[in-house]
């Protein structure tokens, strides 16, 4: 098996909340915990110009992720997201492994009367954006390839959100943009999303997402792009069911997926996220 450059091809891709953006912040004191796994797994790779290989290797990725909202005040919102171990690896490599980029910013109420929200959260990277795996019967002795658990550049994402339910209760919408503003030369994002969720029996909830990604510019490093998302965009979508077993305790499960039906998909792998969590709130 040989391996060349566009085996690196790669965006470290995976969904690590369940949550989407809201326009709701939490009661002073209320509090929210989240643990999910993620599994995720693809041959076929969009490149930076949207052409379509299937690499042969199978990339895989899987992330443990604890994500947290504790209420500061009734308008602020404290949030964490710390992805706490993310493993990577192609079928023909070793997996390499280890804490990914920690999320942590704040959400406040700018309306309670129609829910609105504006969210900064700065992503901390944990690495310097290497992390080498060893190739499995190589063609050269010693060939590695970089498979990074962080991207190694700090951002800063800005959310802005609105959600309204009906006054049954048992609906609700979200709609939500966010910039992401990046550093050392990356080309910044930006994403517009809505959800819709659905109370179907008194514990269940069924929540439907769509959103998109795109590049502010189209001036990327492309020298770089295979490495970390730089010019990715992509249209996304997916489920997610949770069941409450008792007022404090959830079950959730996910899936997302990727298409190019509102933007096209570059420099993506194209497969499927599943996701199995437990969660806990304190209201």
């Amino acid at each position: 098996m040989k391996y060349t450059i566009s085996l690196t091809y790669l965006l470290l891709l995976i969904q690590t909340s369940i949550l989407a953006q809201s326009g709701w912040t939490r009661e002073k004191g209320g509090a929210f915990v989240q643990a999910s796994v993620n599994t995720f797994g693809s041959n076929d790779f969009y490149s930076v110009t949207g052409d379509l290989f299937d690499q042969g290797d199978r990339f895989q990725s899987q992330v443990l992720t604890i994500y947290g909202e504790y209420g500061i005040t009734n308008r602020i919102t404290g949030i964490v997201n710390l992805p706490l171990y993310k493993s990577n690896r192609f079928s023909g490599t070793e997996r390499v492994g280890g804490v990914s980029d920690i999320r942590i910013g704040a959400k406040y109420a700018l309306s309670q009367k129609l829910p609105i929200s504006f969210a900064i959260e700065a992503e901390i990277p944990t690495g310097d954006g290497f992390n080498f795996a060893n190739v499995q019967d190589p063609i050269v002795p010693g060939e590695r390839i970089n498979l990074p658990i962080s991207d190694g550049e700090f951002n800063v994402w800005s959310t802005l959100a609105v959600s309204q339910s009906l006054p049954s209760g048992n609906t609700y919408g979200s709609l939500y943009g966010q910039y992401n503003l990046r550093t050392q030369g990356f080309s910044d994002q930006y994403r517009l999303g809505l959800e819709l969720g659905q109370r179907f029996i008194d514990r269940l909830w069924l929540i439907g997402r769509l959103g998109i990604q795109e590049s502010v510019s189209d001036d990327i490093q492309p020298t770089v792009s295979f490495l970390y998302g730089e010019g990715t965009t992509y249209t996304t979508y997916g489920f997610t069911g949770m069941y409450s077993v008792n007022d404090q305790w959830m079950i959730t499960a996910a899936f997302n997926d990727y298409g190019g039906f509102i933007t096209d998909r570059q420099n993506i792998y194209d497969g499927t996220t599943w996701s199995l969590g437990v969660a806990f709130e304190i209201k």
